[in-house]
């Protein structure tokens, strides 16, 4: 049976509009002109289908804008800054140095998911995005902005690290809320798999846009103009893209499920993450372990893999990028493939597919990769990365979605997201070197690596839905019903 809501606001005289279902009230702003929403459970109407392309292209948007600024501040961050904010020092030190700066990024990630989620969870995902994204433009055209060392001195890599900062607070609030964009266009777990696949396809899409924006200007430049300005056109041309993005999601309304169940609760949670951790604490930490495996398995195969085979002498290390860009080309075709799977067979079903895919894949890749051939190399890569692994990440955020209730979802999956990302892909690299450094031999990283991704298999089996949680524990929240939900 349809529900019908009407908003009705005017541009030139923003007007609270209540909604009211039986005794509860909750009043928001929108600027819109007139819009009639039919909500149905698990579908969409015809009606708001336009206001749900506008959702889904922005939350693509934003998604595709925050691995594009991850994925070119590593590369220069490997290439370019050592030279141009840490001139004074060694070559090992001025790596250190710009690759701290590099991990300032995931240190103020989670304090910006708490951020993002707690004001997302009250106020309202779409006026939340808007500032996210504005502050990864500010963060990423401000980069390309900052005069070198040698022009202000300490002032450049002090200025480097504020950027960092801000983009890593943007960011940390970014991927949530996306995800959210798309997925709460429906009420219910239908569509969910293709609609969560979505902002998912800005990981394949950033990888392929950073490296070939970074990869054109290295070419086409010689080496003093790439190190004095031509570094400097990518961030520069990110944050002239984010101005569309940011003008893009200043149109979209709020989503329909969020909506909803604010009508349906006496009013807001006041304290989202204190909330969510009294009420689900155990099944906080299985969604943070969910994605573990997932990262391991990339950061082996994209990043450790390099300084592998380098030291090795097994290839170039041209090899493993081409591996990289295969793997993001076919993520861009797979990924709404694996959603729609997903929607078929069952959300923790198809993620659970993809994580013993990735079992297999990083059992096989190092024992591979020591043959020392490229093709083979780039063959165990792409399985590992472009198949196995987008068959998780592809159903991995909608199925994040149905874990946490409405009103502490964007904090529940913001904060999981971004804890998860430290534990499993953050220290993945340094843990797999100091494998090799004490046994000398892959083996290691490889029992490591599987033993990362059971840990996720372990987790995605075990950790319930919100519908289930509700029904086990009494929530915090006067007025929660969950909605049932078949994952």
């Amino acid at each position: 049976m349809k529900k019908h809501l009407t908003y009705v606001t005017r541009r030139s005289e923003l007007s609270h509009v209540p909604i009211l279902v039986g005794k509860n009230r909750y009043t928001e702003r929108y600027e819109a002109s007139r819009i009639t929403i039919h909500i149905e459970e698990g579908t969409m109407s015809k009606e708001s289908r336009r206001s749900v392309r506008r959702s889904l292209l922005a939350s693509l948007f934003g998604s595709t804008l925050e691995f594009y600024d991850f994925i070119l501040f590593g590369l220069a961050a490997a290439l370019v800054f050592p030279h141009v904010f840490f001139p004074g020092s060694s070559p090992a030190v001025g790596l250190l140095s710009s690759f701290a700066t590099f991990a300032v990024g995931f240190v103020a990630r989670p304090i910006g998911a708490i951020i993002a989620g707690h004001f997302g969870d009250r106020i309202g995902r779409r006026r939340i995005l808007i500032f996210t994204l504005a502050g990864m433009g500010i963060a990423t055209g401000g980069i390309g902005l900052i005069p070198s060392y040698e022009s202000i001195g300490i002032w450049a890599p002090v200025l480097l690290v504020a950027c960092r900062i801000l983009q890593g607070l943007s960011l940390g609030g970014e991927w949530g809320g996306s995800v959210l964009m798309a997925v709460e266009q429906t009420t219910g777990t239908k569509n969910r798999g293709l609609l969560g696949s979505l902002p998912q396809l800005g990981d394949p899409l950033g990888v392929l846009l950073a490296n070939g924006a970074f990869a054109l200007v290295s070419m086409n430049l010689p080496k003093d103009a790439l190190m004095s300005w031509g570094w400097r056109v990518p961030f520069i041309l990110g944050m002239a893209i984010i101005v569309v993005g940011v003008w893009t999601r200043a149109k979209v309304v709020e989503t329909p499920e969020f909506r909803k169940r604010m009508a349906a609760i006496e009013a807001p949670v006041r304290q989202p993450l204190i909330s969510l951790l009294r009420a689900q604490p155990l099944n906080f930490l299985l969604s943070m372990g969910c994605r573990v495996g997932n990262d391991v398995a990339f950061y082996m195969v994209t990043v450790f893999a390099i300084t592998y085979v380098t030291q090795r002498g097994l290839m170039e290390s041209s090899a493993i990028l081409v591996s990289t860009m295969v793997s993001a080309a076919l993520g861009v075709i797979l990924v709404p493939v694996f959603g729609l799977i997903a929607d078929r067979i069952g959300l923790r079903k198809m993620t659970l597919i993809g994580l013993v895919g990735l079992g297999i894949g990083v059992a096989a890749y190092f024992p591979l990769l020591n043959l020392g051939q490229p093709g083979i190399a780039i063959g165990a890569a792409v399985f590992t990365c472009g198949i196995a692994g987008k068959a998780f990440w592809a159903p991995y955020a909608g199925f994040l979605s149905t874990i946490f209730p409405p009103e502490t979802r964007y904090t529940g999956m913001s904060f999981s997201f971004q804890l998860s990302g430290i534990v499993g892909g953050g220290i993945a690299p340094f843990v797999a070197a100091w494998i090799l450094g004490v046994t000398g031999s892959s083996t290691g990283i490889t029992i490591y690596a599987l033993v990362a991704v059971a840990v996720s298999i372990i987790c995605v089996s075990l950790v319930k839905s919100h519908a289930t949680s509700a029904q086990d524990e009494t929530s915090t929240v006067s007025g929660t019903g969950a909605i049932k939900e078949s994952i």
